[in-house]
């Protein structure tokens, strides 16, 4: 199935894809302000530069987009360039896997958000945190 957009409608799209500052990003950070919860937004300095950090508590939060980290129950595999998305794909699951594994050895506790979760169940990916932090 051919691409239904110009090469350049497909280029001008895809550099509107936010790595960080995104809506769901935003609309977490804004509940855990709400709640008076101090956390460090984007990180560098840890590995995998994680959304929300709670560096006192040594927790790391990532809200992950159900594309570039292929949600089993929401993932649409694209049926144009199928070979490339597929390695970029298993590239980002394999890239979280092992952050997850070197955060934990360093001692951190890591929360995976879906962004569909954060959409449509706000209320239970700030339990999920919340719970994390009241663990720690």
């Amino acid at each position: 199935m051919a691409d239904n957009l110009t090469p350049e409608q497909r280029r001008k799209n895809m550099q509107r894809i936010r790595s960080t500052g995104t809506k769901a990003e935003r609309i977490v950070m804004e509940e855990l302000g709400k709640k008076g919860l101090k956390f460090i937004s984007y990180d560098n300095s840890i590995i995998g530069k994680p959304d929300i950090v709670f560096p006192e508590k040594k927790i790391a939060v990532f809200i992950d987009s159900d594309f570039w980290h292929a949600n089993p129950k929401r993932f649409i595999k694209p049926k144009t360039n199928v070979e490339y998305w597929e390695e970029k794909i298993a590239r980002n699951k394999k890239r979280d896997r092992k952050v997850n594994r070197e955060l934990k050895t360093e001692g951190w506790a890591v929360v995976r958000i879906w962004e569909y979760d954060v959409k449509h169940n706000l209320s239970r990916c700030i339990k999920k945190i919340l719970k994390k932090l009241n663990d720690q």
